[in-house]
């Protein structure tokens, strides 16, 4: 099972299931792609017929209807999507029980900046709008390999963490902001875009993705994983 190319996302339901005993089941709309109409036209009614239930009978686990061999083709290539976004699904739902379970991100307004590592969001929308009126520039901070592989194997550890034990709200926060970026971009493209891209070149990657909205909490955890893993995890 699974997608491989993470081009594609998908469109998976935000389930609030608090339940980590009841079965996951399976994604309530089927992720397809529309250019998927320029190869359905090779293929007959009676093709088409056997495709379109197979879809169905796939996400209902039910026995698959015979198929010639031109239509199987086609199917096969479906079916990788399918698996990927099954797959998203349930990391969604075991993600969202997750954070059920710790009780919900704490309200907005509670955000203090009592460490001077988070930014006012008001000064950052302004600085997107208005480049050359930036008064803070980002501080990169190099670090060997052998340092990124230790970081990489601490913020695995940021999902089992008991929410009730953090020393304060910007852990809180900080540990949200990373279950939420899992969440929407899953471990290989989290690691490529936190420990792996210039800053200069976070935006064009997000857009690439079209995850631009999660520009501001990349660039927060970019910013002050270091501290709060070092705080967080031993």
């Amino acid at each position: 099972m699974g997608y491989k190319e993470e081009t594609e996302l998908a469109d998976v339901a935000n389930v609030n299931d608090n339940n980590e005993e009841a079965p996951i089941g399976m994604p309530p709309q089927i992720l397809m792609k529309v250019s998927w109409g320029k190869q359905l036209k090779f293929l007959t009614d009676e093709d088409k017929a056997a495709v379109f239930t197979n879809i169905f009978n796939y996400y209902l686990g039910d026995d698959l209807v015979e198929m010639n061999p031109v239509a199987e083709m086609f199917f096969a290539t479906a079916a990788e999507l399918f698996d990927y976004n099954i797959n998203k699904y349930e990391e969604t739902v075991k993600l969202n029980r997750i954070k059920g379970k710790k009780g919900g991100r704490p309200p907005k307004e509670t955000r203090n900046n009592p460490t001077g590592l988070l930014e006012n969001p008001n000064n950052l929308k302004e600085k997107v709008k208005d480049k050359a009126k930036e008064i803070v520039k980002e501080k990169e901070i190099v670090i060997d390999s052998s340092s990124i592989k230790q970081y990489q194997n601490k913020i695995r550890k940021i999902i089992e963490i008991d929410f009730r034990s953090l020393p304060d709200q910007q852990s809180k926060f900080f540990c949200y902001d990373v279950i939420e970026l899992v969440e929407k971009l899953g471990w290989s493209r989290f690691d490529l875009i936190v420990f792996g891209t210039p800053a200069k070149d976070i935006t064009s990657v997000l857009s690439a993705y079209n995850l631009i909205e999660l520009e501001q909490q990349v660039k927060n955890t970019r910013r002050n994983y270091s501290y709060f893993l070092d705080k967080l995890i031993e």
